[in-house]
């Protein structure tokens, strides 16, 4: 009896009996476990809402990702329907379940972006019961869609909402410490480093599957690591210069909040679907300098833009 397989095993059965009625509600579910869909619902937060838990959530995601990157290398556990060839994936979930599957990335996201709102978030006990419900569908459609086992989904809850938590606390002190920042971005830049050489340099398992097609093919896993850890980047050089020198405020009216986050929306649409398929992504340094832009963009070019509008006034008060 494997009690991380089993479960999942259960779950397909329960889908396939009713049909897979429910397969679409939880790839759109999954969807939201996404690195860029969780990074636009952050920039929501950061741009619009309450800058300071914008802030949180973005530095918070740099140390999740660091050890989902770090963990994923260093373990190298196949998915589940490669582990146990009686699990059955729904096919339309196999586009975004590469690599290994240990800890799961959409479920740390998950729990980075609505756990940090609940720990953090100051908001009334209905609106935390739904980013509750969220952070819970997303967390199991990974093991309903058959892409993930319990152990993928448990492991990255457990150590996330450890992550939140110690950064929760180091958060509470900047406000004391405004340097903080530096020496906190600082240490995750050198992590960041060592992180991609540590990715870079292991070995990697060399197993075929029945079409002598490797299972997992570590320049996959390197290009992976590098366009995660470019974001990663591009967050934590910004997040202090940002802070020093634009200032921008998520203050506003509606109307300025709605346009602001559409202008930001549309620039992130630009990005991912414009300037990173002319940067490319065959090589590492092509992912990483990809996501470094869009990392700058959410921190410190569309803050600057914020700004410079509301220094004019053109943002109506």
């Amino acid at each position: 009896m494997n009690i991380f397989i089993d479960p999942i095993l259960f779950i397909q059965f329960l889908r396939q009996s009713i049909g897979g009625i429910f397969d679409s509600f939880f790839i759109s579910c999954s969807f939201y476990g996404e690195t860029v869909s969780v990074i636009v619902l952050m920039a929501l937060f950061y741009w619009c809402i309450d800058k300071k838990l914008g802030e949180y959530l973005f530095i918070s995601f740099c140390g999740i990702n660091f050890i989902t990157s770090f963990l994923k290398n260093a373990l190298c556990i196949y998915r589940p329907w490669i582990l146990d060839s009686r699990v059955k994936p729904v096919t339309e979930a196999l586009a975004t379940a590469t690599g290994y599957s240990f800890p799961s990335g959409h479920a740390s996201n998950a729990v980075n972006l609505f756990g940090g709102l609940i720990l953090r978030g100051k908001y009334s006990k209905t609106l935390n019961i739904i980013f509750a419900v969220c952070m819970i569908l997303i967390l199991f459609s990974r093991n309903y869609l058959g892409v993930h086992s319990i152990l993928d989904v448990l492991g990255a809850l457990l150590y996330t909402v450890i992550v939140l938590i110690i950064f929760s606390k180091i958060f509470d002190k900047l406000e004391e410490n405004p340097n903080l920042d530096i020496i906190i971005s600082a240490i995750g830049l050198i992590l960041m480093i060592l992180v991609s050489v540590f990715t870079f340099a292991k070995g990697y398992p060399m197993d075929y599957d029945s079409a002598g097609k490797l299972i997992v093919d570590p320049v996959i896993m390197n290009l992976g690591t590098y366009y995660i850890m470019g974001l990663v980047a591009g967050i934590l050089i910004s997040w202090p210069i940002e802070r020093r020198f634009i200032k921008f405020s998520a203050e506003g009216t509606t109307e300025n909040k709605i346009i602001r986050f559409l202008g930001g929306f549309i620039g992130i649409g630009f990005i991912v679907k414009v300037i990173l398929p002319i940067i490319g992504s065959n090589t590492a340094l092509e992912n990483f300098t990809g996501m470094f832009i869009l990392g700058l963009f959410i921190m410190l070019i569309y803050p600057a833009i914020i700004k410079y509008f509301q220094n004019h006034k053109i943002e109506k008060n």
